[in-house]
Order: structure tokens, then C-alpha cells, then sequence
């Protein structure tokens, strides 16, 4: 996730090649988001049976694996989708 924020934003492989302050604090501010994300990815499937995550999920968005997810867009993806189906096993109880 977080070298495809470099490369998608600041267009580096590494932070320190970033000379632009502005440009700094907004690949700050994406990675902040997700790490935010990962934070509720983590708490959902406490909820949730596992194979929720990784067979309809990442399945609908043609993803192999949680470590292919390279930005925000398809991680909030996942977490409301994940959370949704959280929701749902928790009105079934």
C-alpha cells in the first residue's frame, strides 16, 4: 500500500526523494488514511468469518490477497465491505 502511495502521488519509490513540502504532508495525510483502514480491516473480521475477507470480497475486486491492495479507493472498498457484512452477522445474533 504504502509504496503504491509514493508512486501514485509523489511519483518516488522512496519518501526521502520527496523535496516538496506540500507534496510531503499529502502523502503523510494518504498514509495516515491507510493505516486508518488497516486499523478497521483488523477489527472487522473479529466480526465476521474469515473466509468473508478473502473469498466474496477480495474475490468481487479481483484481488488474490490483502497485500495486493496498493490504494485507498479499493481499501475503503474492502472495509465497508467488510464492515457491512459485519453488520450483518451481527443482526443475525
Amino acid at each position: 500500500m504504502y509504496r503504491g502511495l509514493l508512486k501514485r502521488i509523489a511519483r518516488v519509490w522512496n519518501p526521502r526523494e520527496i523535496q516538496d513540502a506540500g507534496l510531503q504532508r499529502q502523502v503523510l495525510a494518504h498514509m495516515q488514511a491507510a493505516e486508518r483502514g488497516f486499523r478497521r480491516l483488523d477489527a472487522a473480521p473479529d466480526r465476521v468469518e474469515p473466509e468473508a475477507l478473502t473469498h466474496r470480497i477480495l474475490h468481487s475486486l479481483k484481488l488474490q490477497s490483502i497485500d495486493l491492495v496498493d490504494n485507498l479507493q479499493i481499501l475503503r472498498e474492502i472495509v465497508v465491505a467488510l464492515e457491512a457484512a459485519a453488520q450483518g452477522n451481527t443482526m443475525k445474533q
